[in-house]
């Protein structure tokens, strides 16, 4: 997942690349070569070394709107852009812009609409950097998100919904799930209980 371990430098929706002649505005050379006049999609033309990420809207939402402060939750699924090597994915629930995930995410998840899908190129200063994140993540990776918003949301109800969802998503591996059951087990049981007033409890 993005960062515990997911202001573009492009509007919320991207421009597809468009090739057009204009009689009108071509010149002669242009004429005679037959040159087009091209908009440059800038999520195509993401190239490593840049350090601003990169969007493109492949559904657009009808829903809510996410702005920072919002609670949202993401289905996504993460890959190194070099290599195409999935390193993660699933759902994660987390407070927009509370810097809880990689900037990448803060800053390019802003105005999606639930419903709504974008893919994000990520250079390696708004992600995991020179460090990089484990044997998955090698240091100074671009990355590349496809993800979907599901929710959005905020006050008590939302906030409630990271804590509940984590607990899901805990519980989806067989490790998560013993690690939930003890945690709820830690809170049955007195701070200075023996092992055998443990047992008692059942």
């Amino acid at each position: 997942m993005p960062h515990h371990h997911h202001v573009t430098s492009t509007p919320a929706r991207a421009p597809v690349a468009i090739s057009m002649f204009n009689s009108d505005s071509l010149n002669k050379g242009d004429a005679e070569t037959g040159t087009a006049n091209t908009f440059t999609d800038p999520f195509e033309a993401y190239s490593p070394g840049q350090t601003t990420l990169a969007s493109k809207d492949t559904v657009i939402g009808t829903g809510a709107a996410s702005t920072a402060g919002d609670i949202v939750t993401v289905d996504y699924k993460g890959e190194v852009l070099k290599t195409g090597k999935v390193f993660d994915q699933g759902t994660f629930t987390f407070k927009l812009g509370d810097r809880k995930v990689i900037k990448g995410w803060d800053m390019g998840l802003l105005g999606m609409q639930v419903g709504g899908k974008r893919s994000l190129k990520i250079p390696p200063n708004l992600a995991y950097g020179s460090k990089g994140a484990g044997d998955a993540i090698p240091p100074n990776s671009d990355l590349k998100f496809d993800c979907e918003l599901t929710f959005v949301g905020n006050g008590a109800v939302a906030e409630a919904k990271i804590f509940a969802d984590g607990v899901v998503n805990r519980i989806k591996s067989p490790r998560g799930a013993i690690l939930t059951v003890l945690f709820a087990l830690s809170i049955l049981i007195p701070k200075d209980a023996q092992l055998g007033d443990v047992f008692k409890l059942f």
